[in-house]
């Protein structure tokens, strides 16, 4: 990586990756770690919650599918609110619509990237959210 090379971040961010689809949760945190960022995988919401509540200071970003068993996005995102109210979070999911939209909006979430994406995609939506 050169010094000068503004595509990828100054210092290794790390990013808690949720995502149920074990396929997916793989390909994603492949292509993160691809692109510089050190990745903590969770393919479950307590799990992501559990990994949020242990590791808080060292995650710079969430990114997360919305639609998710046993927990849910709406509630996922209320309780790393409550953790940490500044939070970042990147929704990433497939199945969602203008109304869906507005609560993520309403819910302040960061950032939102429709699925399937492309590597530049997200990783253009990581350094918009970053600040990059």
């Amino acid at each position: 990586m050169h010094e000068n090379d503004t595509t990828f971040p100054k210092k290794l961010k790390v990013i808690l990756l949720v995502e149920d689809d074990e396929h997916f949760l793989s390909l994603e945190q492949e292509l993160l770690e691809h692109l510089g960022f050190r990745v903590l995988g969770a393919a479950r919401g307590d799990q992501a919650l559990d990994i949020f509540r242990q590791r808080t200071q060292e995650i710079d970003l969430v990114i997360m599918d919305f639609y998710l068993p046993q927990i849910d996005g709406y509630q996922l995102l209320h309780e790393l609110r409550t953790i940490a109210p500044q939070v970042k979070v990147i929704v990433a999911s497939g199945f969602f619509g203008q109304e869906e939209l507005n609560k993520f909006q309403q819910a302040r979430v960061a950032g939102v990237i429709h699925k399937p994406f492309r590597a530049k995609q997200l990783q253009e939506e990581i350094l918009r959210v970053l600040g990059e």
